[in-house]
């Protein structure tokens, strides 16, 4: 923690941050701490120190099975995997919509009135006002 200006016992100046704070709780309940290439897993169990153990799922799996040895929870490098194919697919989504867009942008100015065209569109957009 990271004490700010204020006396030693003035609890509102102090700082912890999340991180800090779940540090603190491992080395008190005698925990190793979280392996930092992995971090930690969404499917857990949390052990309040006096014989109780509470799941806190991840999914579905510890959810019906709480003691199911596996967990269907992903792992960092899935979802860092998931999330890079999703970014690529958007940006496949959105180069299509912009072809498409530059073409139907070039027929409207090829037209004898195309000009005008594209002069009203924006002012119906409120474009250019």
């Amino acid at each position: 923690m990271s004490p700010r200006k204020g006396n030693a016992h003035d609890h509102a100046y102090e700082v912890e941050t999340l991180q800090e704070k779940a540090d603190r709780i491992r080395r008190e309940q005698g925990l190793p701490p979280e392996a930092e290439e992995t971090g930690p897993r969404p499917c857990q169990w949390y052990d309040d120190g006096r014989g109780g153990r509470f799941l806190i799922p991840g999914c579905m799996t510890r959810v019906i099975n709480p003691d199911v040895d596996q967990c269907s929870c992903e792992t960092i490098e899935e979802q860092l995997e998931a999330a890079r194919a999703e970014i690529a697919s958007l940006k496949r989504a959105r180069d299509g919509l912009q072809a498409w867009h530059d073409q139907v942008t070039r027929a409207v100015y090829d037209h004898p009135d195309g000009i005008q065209i594209m002069k009203r569109a924006a002012d119906r957009a409120g474009v250019g006002r």
